[in-house]
């Protein structure tokens, strides 16, 4: 049996270990926590990348570095390295699914690159569940947080009293504070679900409103030239 074991060894390169009750080299049983122990250090990258995989597919939301090492009982800066291979992995390769580093967190998403097929295939289940009013209030929490229900409905020109509640009913903003002026009303900011729902890891991803003006002129002379 020994010979066997030495000879796979050196054809393979594996670590062949001792099955539970089985004897090791020192002539000594082996324990089952002395073969958990051992196979934590053999534990290879290509299995840990199997995990960290299934742990992002089943999650429901973002998943912390953290969370991840502690799972997998390994140093936050291994679990770290992993999931930088796997985001290149999936990018060179150019993989269904990318993986983004969201609100803290990462999580998985579909690849950008097939959009539109994806929009084909959904279009028939595909359901409105934020209003354009609550877009609006959104759009303008993100670039000039943090900020009132009165300075939101001065750039609206309508009240947004509603709408706000229904956007902190559902998670995507949330309170920062209160004004200190008369009144003390109080200021909203984007949620780390909201970020989530972006595909961002923090507001600063967003793109500058610089931007929205040029593609709006852009358009209008389009407009003008047809």
């Amino acid at each position: 049996m020994d010979q066997i074991k030495d000879n796979r060894s050196r054809e393979t390169g594996e670590n062949v270990l001792p099955a539970q009750g089985e004897d090791s080299e020192d002539g000594l049983p082996v324990s089952s926590e002395k073969i958990n122990i051992i196979n934590s250090i053999y534990k290879t990258d290509e299995y840990l990348k199997s995990c960290i995989e299934g742990i992002l597919f089943i999650s429901e939301a973002t998943v912390s570095i953290g969370e991840i090492s502690s799972t997998l009982e390994i140093t936050e800066r291994k679990t770290e390295k992993i999931l930088d291979e796997l985001e290149r992995e999936y990018l060179d390769k150019n993989r269904g699914f990318i993986l983004r580093k969201v609100a803290g967190g990462y999580r998985l998403y579909s690849n950008p690159a097939i959009s539109a097929i994806l929009k084909v295939f959904v279009k028939s289940n595909i359901r409105t569940y934020i209003s354009q009013a609550a877009l609006e209030t959104i759009a303008i929490i993100c670039y000039r947080q943090p900020v009132t229900r009165t300075q939101i409905a001065e750039i609206r020109g309508v009240r947004t009293d509603s709408v706000i509640l229904t956007l902190v009913d559902k998670g995507l903003i949330k309170e920062a504070g209160r004004l200190k002026e008369p009144g003390n009303p109080i200021l909203y900011k984007t949620s780390e679900k909201l970020l989530e729902i972006m595909g961002i890891n923090s507001i600063k991803d967003l793109p500058g409103l610089q931007n929205f003006e040029d593609k709006n002129s852009e358009d209008k002379n389009n407009e003008e030239e047809s």
